[in-house]
């Protein structure tokens, strides 16, 4: 069967389903395939974080394009709740790094002030916390003896990841789009300007096309002369049973309550290739970790744990780029999809359709990988253990 678009975005994940969705809601003939189950997905690796605090020293347009994300999240996820039906679990609660010992309050601290040096206005939404302002935003978290504050931000927040990959995806064929769910996208080649796709039985044409399938990008970009230095990053989660509401309102990073209510624990990144074998040493050294934030979670029943991979591009920073050679053949590669989502679903579908992306995005390029370049300094990631890999 044959069937041609405007445009073909592969892969259905957020990146993609936000991307398709903004399309379509511009009027876009669009078609959005994706193969990937949901519980194998880049989705299952993410705690539902908005986190846009404490990363990104040295690229101060990253750190803005996180918080114009964040600002943009309320207005999208009441659109998409109203338009679909589902709730997203979206919830502007702010977040608080845990600090171990004075040393690490006093490294965050310091961290905070570089970053707020590179501001345009000289000012950074975040702040530290001592231990008793920290007990006084969360009196129902009896923390243990070595935290000794926190880090706080009120441009942090939380959303079901999957509830919100759902919602782009319901709300984008509502808006007229063609989801191919199940199939794989196993062939791409130039056609008359545009694009032709094998997948499965169909071939789609399209004038423009969208990589957006995470750690699927490589080989398919590979087939247009593109190496895309994109790669997994492995995270390993507990799940504890569930808290009220009122006890963790506020996420912690590397500990969250779910939309759900039971609780999460992960912060570990780990470059192990496609690996996805759960290793007892880590989930041991996460779980020591939050119990030596929070004693209590130690009697807490762990209802199951898990692997997930990250899209993790070479310097951990986003791809927003056309292909090189192919003026209407684009590339979205990020692990910071859920965080980004709201400044993704407004600005990559006009990209895509011929407008320039906004400054603080356009910079995330290929080019920056020429002749075998590293990328960006620094890192996207909130977590200090977070690293970009190698090869």
């Amino acid at each position: 069967m044959n069937a041609s678009f405007d445009v073909v975005v592969v892969g259905g994940g957020v990146t993609g389903a936000a991307v398709g969705y903004g399309l379509a809601k511009r009027g876009v003939r669009t078609c959005l395939v994706d193969a990937v189950p949901t519980f194998s997905r880049a989705s299952r690796a993410n705690m539902g974080l908005i986190w846009c605090q404490s990363k990104a020293l040295g690229c101060p347009q990253f750190v803005r394009w996180g918080f114009a994300s964040s600002r943009a999240y309320g207005k999208l996820a009441e659109e998409l709740r109203e338009l679909t039906g589902i709730d997203t679990g979206y919830a502007p609660t702010g977040g608080i790094i845990p600090c171990l010992g004075e040393p690490e309050l006093e490294q965050r601290a310091q961290f905070i002030e570089k970053l707020r040096l590179e501001t345009e206005d000289g000012t950074y939404p975040a702040s530290v916390l001592s231990r008793k302002e920290l007990e006084g935003m969360l009196p129902k978290v009896p923390f243990g003896p070595e935290v000794s504050g926190g880090i706080w931000s009120n441009m942090d927040g939380y959303v079901d990841p999957l509830h919100l990959m759902f919602a782009f995806r319901k709300g984008f064929v509502k808006r007229g789009g063609t989801l191919i769910a199940g199939e794989r996208v196993t062939e791409v080649t130039p056609a008359g300007g545009g694009y032709r796709l094998a997948c499965g039985e169909r071939t789609l044409e399209c004038g423009k096309l969208v990589l957006a399938a995470g750690l699927g990008i490589r080989k398919l970009a590979a087939q247009l002369g593109a190496d895309i230095p994109v790669f997994p990053n492995k995270s390993q989660v507990l799940l504890l049973e569930r808290i009220p509401a009122d006890v963790l309102p506020i996420p912690l990073l590397g500990i969250a309550r779910t939309f759900g209510g039971t609780v999460m624990i992960g912060a570990a990144h780990e470059n192990m290739g496609m690996d996805r074998t759960l290793t007892p040493e880590v989930l041991a050294r996460n779980a020591d970790w939050a119990i030596r934030v929070w004693p209590e979670l130690a009697r807490k029943r762990i209802l199951r744990f898990w692997t997930g991979l990250r899209v993790w591009p070479k310097d951990a920073y986003p791809i927003y780029d056309r292909i090189p050679g192919h003026e209407n053949a684009f590339v979205f590669a990020m692990h910071s999809a859920v965080s980004l989502a709201a400044v993704l679903e407004r600005t990559l579908p006009d990209y895509v359709m011929g407008k320039p992306l906004p400054p603080d995005g356009s910079i995330f390029t290929l080019a920056r990988f020429a002749n075998g370049g590293n990328g960006f300094q620094g890192s996207a990631a909130s977590s200090p253990h977070a690293q970009a890999p190698n090869k």
